[in-house]
């Protein structure tokens, strides 16, 4: 994309007033590049595909998905922190990027501050986290599961799409809420995890519909259980842990930031853009079909969210030990 146009275009837009949508129609024929923070055929990597197919039919432009996986995401958060604000490069992250792994030492990035050196440019969906049992543990409820963990002579093993993720703090918050005696198995993503699990070499996972979801068609997986306090519409039956976990609960959701020098129009017209493409019928049925809830927050709402969800994340990793020797 050609950097000199782009500003061209920004200042152009803030001289004259022009409203976020046809802002975004000027947009038509301009590169932007997508960069994720996990593997291709995760549930952040669908959910950012998901996005950049309708921005592109949204405002004309084309948008690229690269992807930049590992260290926690602090590789792609890096690699954007650095981009120069008119280079049209975003970052796709779960929120773990910005309230977990800064709190852990093992985790946080040492050479960029995501809160310093990103800009949050939208939060469009709540990333729901499922607990799934395999076919070799012989249960199919979550009461069952619960009973068979508490009564096992050996911890029963739950399988970790990485350590410090929303996945593991789901499994640890179990481990204390139920009393129960888990062991936690490490894997750098959740394909190589599921992989395992279908073979009988894990117990129980916390995953996603995206990824788990072939394995459960093919009967190699059970759902028991949502770790958020809601139930959803593409698991009819599959009940919360709300009352397990004693009406606490893990942030999991994924969101589009900007490197912190992108002009504040350009933030503004691909945050407008983002909800009106979340918000589309299309674009929300694929979401939700693939276990992924629709957000459309205001900017102001989000950075509000970011921060305060941050003070909570703090204090809830002080609460758990995460084990790094594995």
């Amino acid at each position: 994309m050609d950097r000199r146009q782009l500003l061209t275009t920004l200042a152009a837009a803030l001289a004259a007033g022009i409203t976020s949508t046809s802002f975004a129609q000027q947009l038509a024929g301009k590169q932007f590049r997508f960069v994720v923070g996990y593997p291709a055929g995760g549930v952040v990597d669908f959910a950012a595909r998901t996005i950049a197919d309708g921005l592109s039919h949204e405002t004309g432009a084309t948008f690229i998905i690269e992807n930049k996986p590992g260290a926690a995401s602090n590789i792609a958060t890096e690699f954007v922190a650095r981009q120069p604000g008119d280079a049209g490069v975003f970052g796709v992250f779960a929120n773990s990027t910005l309230t977990t792994n800064p709190f852990v030492p093992q985790l946080a990035s040492k050479s960029v501050d995501p809160f310093k050196d990103l800009k949050p440019v939208a939060a469009f969906a709540d990333m729901i986290l499922v607990l799934a049992v395999t076919e070799q543990l012989g249960v199919k409820s979550l009461d069952a599961f619960l009973a068979k963990a508490k009564a096992s002579p050996t911890p029963l093993r739950v399988g970790l799409a990485g350590i410090g993720s929303p996945h593991h703090l789901a499994a640890l918050l179990l481990e204390r809420s139920a009393q129960l005696n888990l062991t936690m198995v490490p894997y750098k993503g959740g394909a190589p995890m599921i992989a395992d699990a279908a073979g009988g070499h894990l117990d129980a996972v916390f995953t996603t519909v995206p990824v788990g979801g072939p394995m459960v068609a093919s009967g190699k997986l059970r759902w028991i259980a949502i770790a958020q306090p809601k139930t959803i519409s593409s698991l009819p039956g599959v009940p919360s842990l709300v009352e397990v976990f004693k009406g606490s609960s893990v942030p999991s959701w994924i969101g589009v930031f900007a490197p912190s020098s992108t002009p504040d129009a350009l933030v503004a017209m691909m945050h407008d853009s983002i909800n009106k493409v979340v918000a589309s019928a299309t674009v929300a049925d694929k979401l939700r079909k693939n276990g992924l809830e629709p957000l459309n927050w205001t900017l102001p709402e989000t950075n509000t969210f970011i921060s305060n969800e941050a003070v909570f994340m703090k204090k809830f990793l002080s609460e758990f030990k995460l084990d790094f020797s594995a």
